[in-house]
C-alpha cells in the first residue's frame, strides 16, 4: 500500500548507537533516537507526534464529559417520578405455602411512572425478596395491584409469616 524509498530492512543511518538505550520506529522497527518515534525515512518533516499526557489527558476530558452528560440525562430523565408510598393491604394463604398479595401504591410523582416493588420479612433485604414492577400509575393516583407469592423454598430457615411481610416501593 505505502512505497518506501529503501524496503525496513536496510539499516538506519541515523546516527544511534545501538549499545545505548534507544527507541524502535513505530512504522518499520528500525532504531531511532529517546523519545523519536518515528525514523527519518517515515517522517522525514520531522513533524512531532503528540506526548502520551497529551493524548490520555484528551481521553480523560472525553469521559469526564461524557458521564457529566450521562449524569444531566439520568437527572433530568428521572425528574418528578416517585415517591412511591406502599401498604400491604391484604393477604390470602394458598395451599402450596406461597401468599397472595395485595398492595396498595400512591405515585406521589409529577409524571406517569411504573414502581419497583419489594416484598421481604421484616429482617431486611435478601436475595429471596419477592420484587415485581407495576403497571404505569397516573401522578396522585393510587392502585391496588394483587401478586402471588410463591412458597418458601423447604431449606429456608426464616419461613415466611404474613406478620412479618413488608413492601416498599421506589
Amino acid at each position: 500500500m505505502f512505497r518506501r524509498p529503501d524496503p525496513a530492512t536496510v539499516p538506519y543511518a541515523g546516527g544511534v548507537d545501538l549499545t545505548k538505550p534507544h527507541d524502535a520506529c513505530l512504522k518499520c522497527g528500525r532504531p531511532t533516537p529517546l523519545g523519536v518515534s518515528l525514523c527519518d525515512n517515515d517522517n522525514p518533516a520531522h513533524i512531532k507526534s503528540p506526548s502520551t499526557t497529551q493524548v490520555h489527558a484528551t481521553i480523560l476530558i472525553g469521559v469526564i464529559v461524557g458521564i457529566g452528560l450521562l449524569l444531566l440525562l439520568f437527572r433530568f430523565g428521572s425528574a418528578g417520578i416517585g415517591p412511591f408510598p406502599s401498604t400491604l393491604t391484604g393477604y390470602s394463604t394458598r395451599a402450596d405455602g406461597g401468599f397472595d398479595v395485595a398492595v396498595t401504591v400512591t405515585n406521589s410523582g409529577s409524571r406517569p411512572a411504573g414502581a419497583s416493588c419489594r416484598i421481604s420479612n421484616s429482617s431486611g433485604q435478601d436475595y429471596r425478596d419477592y420484587v415485581f414492577f407495576t403497571d404505569p400509575i397516573q401522578p396522585g393516583e393510587t392502585r391496588t395491584f394483587t401478586q402471588t407469592m410463591p412458597p418458601p423454598p423447604p431449606d429456608s430457615t426464616t419461613p415466611l409469616t404474613v406478620g412479618s411481610l413488608v413492601v416498599k416501593c421506589s
